[in-house]
């Protein structure tokens, strides 16, 4: 009879989960003053409750059932603090330890910690849960030298997350980090990429280098294949007071449900913002375009409806409203851009958000500079 195959951990140590074991930390809820949680449009609201909830509890069941069950993974958002301690340690309970077949529990289930280099983010560790459990602890770093530093942990992108604590060491002075001073949030609606499908960390979807890169908070309203643009949902985005609404959802809609839904979509925003820029983003161009015929008239036709509705409406008179064209995002057939082909890897999501940036920093400007003129 062969002998049993051993574990990896067990092979390799690199793949152990560290314990933690050490009682001399003081650990402090994510919902406690002296941190800021960042990156949910109505967390006052749902303050009450520590709900991670990316929905208003209240509006929940004027959604579909994708949405609402989404709504529960707090995709792109982050606990922001500056501390003294020499060490930071994560506790987080998720709701289950179920794991995706094309993305890895690191960003699906996991947090990811960040220090400011001073206009940098560096990536520091990851806190990878264990399979089977739906509840960890982890030491990220240890053994600093004893100074006052940024750090911002993000959160799980595609897990219910019930619970989070940050460990530091006790005495350490801790704080919430300020908000970045005169920015309003940026608002992104979409679908699994936008949600953060398929990163390999919690940190490093798109959405999330946006924020670090713009240096602004960004509201991530994405829905894994529920992104379709009804009209409900475009009304409680009109709630938040936002600097900027980018729509990402043409994906998860054929063109012609597309070509439908934009019109009301932005005429709903547009009813409580009439100044604010929207921007139309258009999808990747997928792998599958390369070989079937089916999914190259599919994109075209995407594409299509977005840059007729963007050329009407702009006819029509609205200067406030842009468009970014998603083939020019993330290009079909290289090596590593996609996990499966659709969903970008890490590294795709990098050159997204590389390519994004500068579009979306000229109409900031265009848009402040247009304000200032008392356009």
């Amino acid at each position: 009879m062969p002998e049993p195959t051993p574990r990896l951990e067990e092979i390799d140590t690199n793949f152990k989960n560290a314990a933690v074991g050490d009682t001399s930390r003081e650990w402090i809820d994510a919902f406690d003053g002296r941190l800021a949680l960042r990156g949910l449009g109505w967390l006052e609201e749902n303050r009450g409750a520590k709900s991670f909830r990316r929905l208003p509890d209240r509006a929940a069941g004027k959604m579909s059932q994708g949405v609402q069950a989404l709504s529960w993974c707090p995709a792109s958002a982050f606990v922001s603090f500056i501390t003294d301690s020499p060490s930071v340690t994560v506790r987080l309970l998720n709701d289950n330890c179920t794991t995706m077949r094309h993305m890895p529990s690191s960003g699906s289930a996991g947090a990811e910690l960040f220090l400011r280099e001073g206009n940098r983010w560096l990536s520091l560790a990851m806190a990878i849960p264990d399979q089977g459990s739906p509840e960890f602890e982890r030491e990220l770093v240890k053994e600093l030298p004893k100074s006052m530093r940024e750090f911002r942990l993000y959160l799980p992108l595609y897990m219910q997350l019930r619970a989070l604590s940050i460990g530091l060491e006790r005495g350490a002075v801790v704080k919430p980090a300020p908000a970045e001073a005169g920015t309003k949030p940026l608002f992104i609606y979409g679908t699994s990429i936008t949600q953060g499908g398929c990163a390999s960390t919690a940190g490093s979807d798109f959405v999330s280098i946006l924020g670090r890169t713009l240096e602004t908070e960004v509201i991530n309203f994405g829905f894994s294949g529920n992104g379709k643009g009804e009209p409900e949902v475009a009304e409680l985005i009109a709630e938040i007071d936002a600097e900027m609404f980018v729509l990402d959802y043409a994906a998860n809609c054929e063109p012609e449900r597309l070509a439908g839904t934009l019109p009301e979509f932005v005429r709903i925003l547009r009813a409580r913002h009439p100044k604010t820029p929207i921007v139309l983003v258009g999808v990747p161009c997928y792998n599958s375009v390369l070989w079937s015929r089916e999914a190259w008239k599919t994109q075209g036709g995407r594409r299509d409806a977005m840059i007729d509705f963007y050329i009407r409406t702009k006819q029509a008179g609205d200067d406030n409203l842009h468009y970014i064209d998603g083939f020019g995002l993330l290009g079909p057939g290289a090596t590593g851009d996609y996990c499966d082909g659709v969903h970008p890897t890490s590294a795709g999501f990098v050159q997204m958000a590389e390519r994004l940036a500068p579009h979306l920093t000229a109409i900031r400007v265009w848009s402040r500079n247009e304000a200032a003129r008392g356009a």
